[in-house]
């Protein structure tokens, strides 16, 4: 029986045949590289990792992870074209760490499991567009959900579904398009929003802020006409 169970786990473990390691391992480094890009120290080689699925349909195939305790280094790219899994699903994916046009990211995955679904999306990370201005801020939270506060769209990029925003302390990209939603929801300029968020991802030697569904747009809504008139007659008997 002993021989039994020893080859039975001996097999679970070939099935993945990858080692066990979280995001932030994979994803953390301090040296920048020959391009720039800080690639993972464990670049080219396959590993096992886990998190929770945070958005699907990238525009470029595949989708993306987090850990369940959200922060810098803690999500990642999964390139799969034909994924069987959905958002909030907590999955183990065991693939080979690769560069992708810059971004971290798992490629050829050899085994996907999904340990449970259904699961909330971790808390975004709440970002200054200053910190996501600043590249070498930004690129801890390259594939991590985050989220901006109180942001005003300051002009387009000439190109369409590009455009920028800033909350007072730096001017960052945000991109329409990139997870299917410029058909839902168009730009609006010089807009203002109480919150904005998405999945960080590098292109073209810049980072940008991609919202993967409309509810990651949410307007500022202006004081009702009602309600201020209410705030001048308290303000009379105080």
């Amino acid at each position: 029986m002993q021989k039994i169970i020893i080859i039975l786990c001996t097999l679970v473990c070939l099935s993945f045949g990858a080692e066990a390691i979280s995001i932030y391992e994979i994803q953390f480094t301090a040296s920048a590289g020959s391009d720039g890009t800080f690639p993972s120290p464990y670049l080219g080689k396959t590993v096992s990792t886990e998190g929770i699925v945070t958005a699907m349909d990238f525009k470029e195939g595949g989708y993306f992870i987090g850990e369940k305790l959200n922060g810098p280094w803690r999500g990642i790219l999964i390139l799969d074209r034909n994924p069987k899994v959905k958002k909030g699903d907590f999955i183990r994916v065991s693939g080979i760490v690769s560069e992708f046009y810059g971004m971290t990211c798992l490629q050829d995955i050899s085994q996907t499991k999904v340990i449970s679904s259904n699961n909330p999306l971790p808390q975004p990370v709440l970002l200054t567009t200053g910190q996501l201005s600043n590249a070498g801020e930004a690129e801890a939270y390259e594939s991590v959900y985050v989220r901006f506060l109180n942001v005003t769209s300051a002009g387009n990029k000439s190109l369409k579904n590009r455009f920028t925003v800033t909350d007072g302390s730096g001017t960052c990209l945000v991109l329409n398009n990139q997870f299917g939603i410029e058909r839902n929801h168009k730009i609006a300029l010089n807009a203002q929003y109480s919150s904005l968020t998405g999945i960080v991802i590098y292109g073209y030697s810049e980072f940008a802020l991609c919202p993967i569904s409309t509810s990651d747009y949410v307007i500022q809504q202006p004081m009702s006409v009602q309600n201020r008139s209410w705030g001048r007659i308290k303000s009379i008997y105080r």
